[in-house]
């Protein structure tokens, strides 16, 4: 099983990245927040990697530190909680955000995120609520996830990476910069500013 990659961008989507390892392209599923901070060409990047096999197709899902990929895995321990919504929930939350509505057991936080609906949550918070209520914020997140992103920077430099011109980009930054100042999520920011440079 691959456990973790280091390599650089060799192209990037939405919710993933192909990571160039010694001339071999890993397409591996990340956070939109992760595609966003290494979405550019040839940047170096590292990430910790859980190995999702079925029988039809093995699927790579990475995060940039070793606390993302800890959290995914718990989510993945909630019965009925598959890759793709783990994965949902990291692109819809920054995990500090995320963590915290758990152990608050914010159902209506959740349950905002595409693909989560009120029984995947409440089977959340049933299973991780007391566990995360019960741990101190820095136990679960290293300081790296924990630490504000600079979101507006963050987002100017994945839109561009995504191959949009300057104009684009800074009409879609005037129209969600009331969002980033009420610091929202750089994932929220991102879906938000691609409805505006089409």
């Amino acid at each position: 099983m691959i456990g973790y990659l280091s390599g650089t961008t060799q192209y990037a989507d939405i919710d993933a990245i192909c990571i160039n390892v010694a001339g071999v392209g890993y397409h591996v599923l990340m956070p939109m927040t992760d595609v966003a901070r290494a979405s550019k060409v040839g940047t170096k990047i590292e990430a910790y990697i859980h190995t999702h096999v079925r029988e039809d197709a093995i699927q790579l899902y990475g995060f940039s530190a070793r606390a993302g990929l800890q959290l995914f895995e718990r989510l993945l321990s909630v019965s009925g909680v598959g890759p793709r919504t783990a994965l949902a929930l990291l692109s819809g939350l920054e995990a500090e955000v995320l963590v915290r509505a758990i152990a608050e057991r914010d159902e209506g936080r959740l349950t905002k995120i595409s693909g989560v609906g009120k029984k995947t949550a409440q089977r959340i918070l049933l299973e991780l609520g007391d566990k995360m209520a019960k741990e101190s914020l820095s136990s679960v997140l290293s300081p790296s996830l924990s630490a504000p992103p600079r979101a507006l920077d963050d987002l100017r430099s994945a839109l561009a990476n995504l191959g949009y011109k300057a104009p684009q980009i800074d009409r879609a930054l005037q129209r969600v910069k009331a969002l980033a100042d009420e610091g929202q999520e750089l994932s929220l920011l991102l879906r938000e500013a691609l409805k505006h440079v089409a």
